[in-house]
């Protein structure tokens, strides 16, 4: 079952209103009666004093003075009206607070009701001995009352609900609002339609869900771009070594020498590639644990020394003890790729200085070089990944581009620099966070 938040939504403000408006109806129909019940139990126990007090002779009164003191105490007032009649069954008089010359009807005890005025009264009869207590309250008061009971609950319970309405209105204008038309910029799209999503909103919430999505679309934009490159790279690493075989294979007398040495080359090529392939999998990540780079690096430093020596470079090392988490194949195929990158572009009497160095909570790799070096636009470039160094192509090459995903997935971040003596050369640094 699919439903929307906009209906939902308005579900939700119908309940608000009818629970606001069947709280107050049957607050009122509850709150009224138990009024009158109160003001009905007040009469019969005022009336059942009062007739207590007449009949046992504890006011030696005339009956004008009765009448009078009546008249005093029960007087008429506007907002609340008691009509209070003593009847003598002895004597078959009255003495009342009101004129009136109605006579007594019933002389049994409970509650009455009677006309006068014009108006209908209601109220409680009691007897005590030869005396007769009528207390009535006006029957409109009763409602009056009930009005101003209605009133002091509707006007808080509304008050209230116009809050929880508009605070409703709010989170629909800042939430779902937003997300309504961010859905509908989705449906509108296909799976080429990869821009950015422009929904504007103050709520965080959709911020970052519209920011993820955003930054989703990105990178889904950018396999398309990187696949391309890693095409065009992986083309241009594989077209020197096979022109050099084809030719060599169609020569008379093939240069063994040559054929095996572009042989090691495909064969390295294509131990790039399918590292490269494991990082695109994500598997490396699975046996991630503590690696001492100094120890790893000082073999790799060993072995291509005799490298630069027969090239007629120069490497120098300064290694400190420095460990991270991570791969140690990955990261051996870090430090070899960086060093054959100065081997493959740089002129001979270069020199290369590796530096490893732990510090402020990171671990600090640092490849330079005296070569020709980079320009600047070049090496902001680079950073992109898929790159090249070379002018064949518009290519990174295939050993640099897996530096970037290496460092890419322990968390690292790669630079590529200006040697900071004024020097000519380039200084590729990779940063890890420990």
């Amino acid at each position: 079952m699919t439903f929307r938040l906009s209906h939902l939504a308005l579900l939700l403000a119908i309940t608000i209103v009818a629970a606001t408006f069947g709280g107050v109806a049957s607050t009122w129909w509850v709150a009224g009666k138990e009024f009158r019940d109160v003001l009905d139990d007040d009469l019969e126990n005022q009336s059942k004093l009062l007739a207590e007090l007449i009949a046992t002779g504890s006011f030696r009164l005339s009956a004008g003075a009765l009448q009078g003191l009546l008249e005093d105490v029960f007087e008429s007032d506007d907002e609340d009206t008691l009509w209070v009649t003593v009847y003598d069954l002895r004597s078959g008089r009255h003495v009342s607070n009101l004129p009136h010359d109605l006579p007594l009807e019933l002389r049994d005890d409970g509650s009455i009701n009677r006309r006068y005025a014009g108006h209908g009264w209601h109220g409680y009869q009691e007897r005590e001995k030869d005396v007769v207590v009528q207390l009535l309250r006006r029957e409109d008061r009763y409602r009056e009352v009930q009005q101003d009971i209605l009133e002091d609950i509707v006007t808080p319970a509304l008050l209230g609900s116009s809050i929880s309405l508009l605070l409703l209105a709010t989170l629909i204008a800042l939430f779902l609002w937003p997300v309504t038309r961010l859905s509908r910029q989705l449906e509108s799209r296909n799976a080429d339609s990869l821009a950015p999503l422009t929904v504007k909103t103050p709520a965080r919430e959709i911020q970052v869900l519209r920011d993820s999505l955003n930054s989703l679309m990105r990178g889904v934009d950018a396999v398309p771009t990187r696949e391309r490159r890693f095409a065009s790279d992986v083309a241009h690493e594989l077209r020197t070594p096979l022109t050099t075989l084809k030719l060599e294979l169609a020569s008379p007398e093939p240069d063994l020498p040559a054929l095996k040495s572009e042989v090691d080359r495909l064969s390295r090529l294509v131990e790039q590639l399918l590292t490269l392939a494991r990082l695109e999998q994500g598997q490396c990540r699975q046996h991630f644990s503590e690696v001492e780079l100094s120890e790893l690096y000082t073999g790799v430093i060993k072995r291509f020394e005799a490298r630069f020596d027969a090239t007629g470079m120069t490497l120098h090392s300064r290694i400190s003890r420095a460990a991270v988490i991570g791969d140690a194949t990955l990261l051996e195929i870090l430090l070899q790729n960086l060093l054959q990158n100065v081997l493959n572009h740089c002129p001979a009497g270069t020199r290369a200085d590796l530096f490893l160095e732990s510090m402020d909570g990171s671990v600090r790799l640092r490849v330079s070089d005296t070569g020709a070096g980079i320009p600047e636009e070049s090496r902001r470039r680079m950073e992109q990944g898929f790159t090249r160094l070379d002018s064949k192509s518009e290519g990174l090459g295939l050993g640099l581009a897996i530096c970037h995903r290496i460092a890419e997935v322990h968390g690292a971040s790669m630079h590529f620099l200006a040697r900071d003596d004024g020097t000519s050369g380039l200084v590729v640094e990779v940063v890890f966070a420990t």
